[in-house]
């Protein structure tokens, strides 16, 4: 088999997956994948094979492929995973990135606080769906550019195979609500120190800073799942 085709295909479905098209629980069906990809089933199943072991699609034996509904343990193993890989790519950055890819940074930020801008004075208190969307791209964005700046190939590596990284991002999408006014703009004010840890050539205060985001992200997803089933008892 063509690997072209099979690498095609994880790349579609890793698209879909991380916008929100493929939600969780969606059923993955090797011949309605296959026809929309262009590509016969074989690639198709070679890569929600691939999707499985990476543990973001799950078979049931005699239903077929789901997209796998991530629960409040599997976004905190996340986070932890994120926190130790991340924190270190922002310390070896602050001693690597260059003045482009700072200006860079900066530009993803500008945008950043744009949105925040515009959740703000809104009646509401939190973003809407095209605002959240929009966040969370350059929320991608910027975690990102910061990796390819620590200039540590292996490090890159394991955070780009680590695809479960990614469901944290894709869960995140699928209500505005956790995108308040507040979170925005400490957000903002957090990238913001970091992009001025990393202007200083600071290591140890841009791992901290880094670390302190992830964290403070991780008490604000857990913290809305855990009302939402408290609202729903």
């Amino acid at each position: 088999m063509d690997r072209s085709l099979a690498e095609k295909s994880y790349d579609y479905i890793r698209e879909k997956l991380a916008s929100g098209e493929f939600p969780p629980g969606k059923q993955l069906v090797n011949r309605t994948l296959a026809v929309e990809i262009g590509v016969s089933v074989i690639p198709v199943r070679e890569a929600i094979n691939r999707l499985s072991s990476e543990g973001v699609v799950r078979h049931v034996p005699g239903a077929g492929a789901y997209v796998r509904k991530t629960d409040r343990q599997d976004l905190n193993n996340i986070y932890v995973l994120r926190d130790a890989l991340e924190s270190c790519a922002a310390s070896e950055a602050a001693q690597y990135i260059t003045e482009d890819q700072l200006d860079e940074l900066a530009h993803i930020l500008d945008r950043a606080r744009e949105t925040a801008m515009q959740i703000r004075v809104s009646s509401k208190g939190y973003s809407n769906k095209r605002q959240l969307e929009r966040w969370m791209n350059d929320e991608q964005q910027f975690h990102q550019r910061l990796v390819e700046a620590s200039r540590n190939p292996l490090l890159a590596k394991v955070i780009k195979d680590n695809r479960a990284i990614a469901m944290v991002f894709a869960a995140q999408r699928y209500d505005p609500r956790l995108l308040t006014t507040e979170v925005a703009q400490e957000t903002c004010e957090s990238k913001a120190e970091l992009l001025q840890a990393l202007r200083d050539r600071d290591p140890h205060r841009a791992r901290q800073l880094m670390s302190d985001q992830i964290c403070r992200g991780r008490k604000t997803v857990i913290g809305f799942l855990n009302q939402q089933r408290r609202d729903r008892i």
